[in-house]
């Protein structure tokens, strides 16, 4: 196994547990919003900072590293079109994601333990995770952008 090899395996995947992960939380967040149960919303807040501390943080920072010596290690231009597409989707997902949406969570969910389910959280609830959707799907099109290699 080449150096290369390997790195190709840890990039691939950490991008797999990073998005599987993160598919995985919109599913049980999607039945912890639909039981209408609070204590239930508020545990999925605080089992989805968890995630975020030991599955999504390290992932995504292995996406970066070994992408980084992929290209590195490789045949490839820091100027090619996929690479500098993948690098603004993951600053753009990162950035967003934990910067953002992680911490918001956290607050709803634990607004929704103290004062229990309202529209008005109940919306914001619905709004992100909206933006953590849309974050998926930025997430599969750098996969995309990654397998196609656009310019090439």
């Amino acid at each position: 196994m080449t150096s290369y090899e390997l790195w190709l395996f840890l990039h691939i995947s950490a991008a797999v547990l990073w998005i599987g992960g993160a598919v995985a939380v919109q599913v049980f967040g999607a039945l912890a919003n639909a039981s209408g149960d609070p204590t239930r919303s508020a545990a999925f807040g605080k089992d989805t900072r968890v995630m975020v501390r030991l599955v999504f943080v390290p992932s995504s920072l292995v996406v970066l590293v070994t992408g980084i010596l992929l290209v590195s290690d490789g045949n490839w231009d820091w100027g090619e079109w996929f690479i500098v597409l993948g690098l603004v989707g993951w600053a753009a997902v990162a950035l967003a994601a934990f910067g953002y949406l992680t911490r918001a969570l956290g607050s709803v969910g634990k607004r929704m333990a103290i004062e229990g389910p309202s529209p008005a959280l109940g919306a914001e609830m619905k709004r992100l995770i909206l933006v953590a959707r849309i974050l998926i799907v930025v997430l599969f099109a750098i996969v995309f952008v990654m397998v196609v290699k656009p310019g090439l």
